[in-house]
């Protein structure tokens, strides 16, 4: 189709998103939620759960599903930047402030999450699972969709709370972030590992053969390119800093398409090399200049995912298998977090409230969730399940930190 026959359409679609996305912001800010928890609400209201439901020719007329591809390109783009940035944010040397406590509570707050999704994937792997689906694949992405924190929403539930009366101690704010840090790290590694795994043939060696390319591109990037752009940073920073923005942007999409090409998914690469982004001043000013672009594709990436879910999992039997999914994962990863925190000398209190933060999930889950759900691992409706299941976890952080607060649990489990 001549692409700007498709133009009036799709910015038909661009401007619908924003305003039902920013509206559901807005919203959720005046109630005490974060903007995220609204904006995503809003993308998934744009599919079959409201819209495709109340108004079904409405739908077909905005959204009908020939015409989505400019929208799955921007939404890319936006994911892509997002993920960079997420990367370059990523700081590895704060894992060494209160190392031993951060280390237990990360492993805490991954091994009991992940162990308990993989205890119930055979069952849902049996009741939902996609014809021809990799029983270890399955099994991998569920464990990984229930350990996911999102470290950029945490982040912004924590600055949000800065300014109110019920803000959370700083040295609570700053374990749970240097812990969600290494949660992200961990999960985009084991999705990657996970993927390789999938893409592989069915051989030894095929599949051994993947994961050393794999193994080598993350210790060419974080041992060779990453030093490598530190050297140069010390030396040119004074150049114009548009030719540093651009190569970095450039660097994003190039390290993505290598991922790919590795048969592991195009947004890994894209986080990858967020990792390799050097000083301090560098990041800050690619987060200043691409905050613009990421806050108008973001909105596209929940309306997409909004259109993928199905309402088929609105009957008795889908809000039971809803309740299970999201018991499993507040059990998981609260409970994990807390009893690491617990055995590493942190009174019960500020363990719990650490879980609590651990747990929200948001838009790092949601894009595990649209690999899994494009790469044929998940089906329509256990997708529906899961992209409930994170905005449910990310919602409760809130509310469940206020309750927190009246907890009578000040004194520590063990002697610190």
């Amino acid at each position: 189709m001549n692409p700007l026959a498709a133009l009036p359409l799709f910015l038909l679609q661009l401007a619908t998103v924003l305003v039902i996305t920013n509206l559901c912001g807005a919203i959720c800010a005046r109630i005490g939620q974060p903007r995220v928890v609204g904006e995503i609400t809003g993308g998934l209201l744009l599919g079959p759960l409201a819209l495709g439901h109340l108004l079904p020719s409405l739908s077909a007329l905005i959204f009908p599903p020939s015409r989505l591809h400019p929208l799955e390109v921007a939404s890319n783009i936006g994911i892509v930047l997002f993920l960079f940035l997420i990367g370059a944010e990523l700081d590895p040397n704060a894992t060494h402030q209160n190392r031993g406590t951060s280390l237990t509570i990360t492993i805490g707050s991954i091994a009991l999450p992940f162990a308990l999704g993989a205890a119930i994937s055979p069952f849902l792997l049996t009741r939902f699972g996609a014809r021809n689906t990799s029983h270890l694949g399955f099994l991998l992405f569920v464990g990984i969709a229930m350990s996911i924190t999102a470290l950029p929403v945490l982040a912004r539930i924590l600055q949000e709370r800065k300014k109110k009366a019920n803000s959370v101690d700083p040295a609570i704010a700053s374990t749970a972030l240097i812990v969600a840090a290494a949660n992200d790290l961990v999960a985009w590694s084991l999705l990657a590992v996970t993927l390789t795994l999938i893409h592989a043939d069915h051989t030894l060696p095929a599949t051994a053969l993947r994961l050393l390319l794999l193994a080598g591109y993350i210790v060419i990037m974080l041992f060779l390119v990453r030093p490598l752009l530190a050297r140069l940073s010390a030396a040119t920073l004074s150049k114009p800093v548009w030719l540093w923005l651009l190569t970095m942007v450039a660097f994003a999409f190039l390290s993505a398409r290598i991922t790919e090409y590795l048969g592991v998914h195009a947004f890994l690469g894209a986080f990858f090399a967020g990792t390799c982004v050097p000083g301090s001043l560098l990041k800050s000013i690619l987060h200043q200049r691409l905050q613009p672009a990421i806050q108008m594709t973001l909105p596209i990436f929940f309306a997409m995912t909004g259109l993928r879910m199905l309402r088929e999992m609105f009957s008795a039997q889908g809000l039971g298998w809803l309740a299970i999914i999201v018991l499993v994962a507040v059990t998981g990863k609260i409970g994990g977090a807390a009893l690491a925190a617990t055995a590493s000398g942190t009174p019960w209190k500020t363990a719990l409230q650490i879980g609590i933060l651990l747990n929200t999930r948001g838009l790092v889950e949601l894009i595990a969730l649209n690999i899994g759900y494009k790469e044929g691992i998940f089906s329509p409706v256990l997708f529906t399940l899961f992209v409930l299941m994170a905005l449910i976890t990310t919602a409760m952080t809130g509310p469940c930190l206020d309750l927190s607060r009246r907890l009578h649990l000040d004194h520590p489990a063990t002697a610190t």
